[in-house]
């Protein structure tokens, strides 16, 4: 690598904070950054769960389609349903919280 393609390339992971918000608040810039990293964060794990799934089938663990033809037992489908909820409360509320510490993102609702 040379050193232009070093620097471009740490000035690119390392951007500067504008002075004027891109859009019309830095509230609204800092709800837009934090819905961002929630995407790029998405990304990451469904990346990640297609090439597990990939090589599982190819060690031969799991069969082609196995996982869209999966029928969840009942005690698994409601320990999903319960996770779902206790996440979607904790996303959703998160702008109604009064503090906003490490305790509070540990809680579950």
């Amino acid at each position: 690598m040379t050193e232009d393609s070093t620097k471009s390339s740490e000035t690119s992971q390392h951007a500067q904070r504008p002075d004027k918000p891109y859009l019309s608040t830095p509230e609204l810039d800092a709800l837009a950054l934090s819905q961002t990293e929630l995407l790029s964060e998405l990304w990451i794990l469904r990346d990640r769960v297609t090439v597990l799934e990939h090589l599982l089938t190819e060690a031969g663990v799991l069969k082609p389609d196995a996982v869209d033809n999966f029928e969840l037992p009942t005690d698994l489908a409601e320990r999903l349903d319960r996770e779902r909820d206790q996440l979607v409360a904790r996303i959703v509320g998160a702008g109604h919280r009064k503090k906003l510490d490490l305790d509070t993102l540990k809680e579950q609702p």
